[in-house]
């Protein structure tokens, strides 16, 4: 399948692969943009959301694969805010001028990965964004980096995201944790698989559970038997799971 690579920004990570289907388009399509992960850290790249972007398209939907500075790769937290918020926003811009496709602009959706979840609902809860999505999808996000902390628990890769430790700067957590940003009004769905080591699925179920408290629509998918990395293997539920939601735009809330 064919990809357009498109600079969102002027530094040397500030840009994203778009896919489109192969096949004849007649009205403007949804768009998905992938925010992968790693722990953000910049050995990891945005070929790990490649084998799912194409999977999208071949399903109908404009798919935006970025990257974004990463932790060893041009910067930090600040950075990485600000890329996928600048990425988000070149869906209104270069994204849909160099789209041979029309765009529909109030059908985005976005799907982040571990790190790349806790980017993506941290997205959702941006308030002055030029461009809003419809849903988030989480798989096995890291929605929360500040309880942890607040109970006096040091995790060294947090500390290596926010440049700073907790007892230092603890509004810097806060704002940077999903779980801390509650209610953000985007209907969230949470995919986790329960044998997960890296991210324990606990951390989605609390999150949802919060979240539908405090209002928002969220939905929740801990997956028996799936891991981690199920979410790059495209026969695993977690996968399949994942991909329903971002076609149907969130129509099960």
């Amino acid at each position: 399948m064919d990809r357009i690579l498109i600079n969102y920004g002027t530094e040397p990570q500030q840009f994203g692969h778009f896919y489109m289907p192969d096949q004849p388009v007649s009205s403007p399509l949804p768009v998905v943009m992938i925010v992968h992960g790693g722990f953000w850290r910049g050995e990891y790249h945005l070929n790990l959301g490649t084998g799912f972007a194409v999977d999208l398209a071949r399903n109908g939907l404009a798919v935006w694969n970025v990257e974004y500075r990463r932790l060893g790769a041009g910067g930090g937290w600040r950075e990485m805010s600000t890329d996928v918020v600048a990425a988000l926003e070149a869906i209104a811009g270069p994204v849909a001028e160099r789209s041979p496709v029309p765009l529909d602009l109030n059908r985005i959706r976005i799907v982040g990965h571990s790190a790349g979840g806790q980017l993506a609902v941290w997205l959702a809860g941006e308030p002055d964004l030029k461009v809003r999505p419809e849903l988030v999808v989480s798989q096995a996000g890291a929605l929360d980096l500040a309880t942890a902390a607040e109970r006096g628990r040091r995790i060294g890769y947090i500390e290596d995201l926010l440049g700073v430790p907790y007892e230092d700067d603890p509004d810097a957590y806060r704002s940077a944790s999903p779980h801390h940003r509650i209610p953000v009004g985007v209907p969230v769905v949470c995919v986790h698989g329960a044998e997960d080591l890296q991210v324990p699925a606990k951390v989605s179920v609390r999150y949802s559970k919060a979240a539908a408290v405090a209002g928002d629509q969220v939905a929740l998918h801990v997956v028996e038997g799936e891991d981690h990395f199920a979410f790059l293997d495209p026969d695993t539920e977690c996968w399949t799971i994942s991909r329903r939601a971002l076609l149907s735009g969130g129509t099960q809330f």
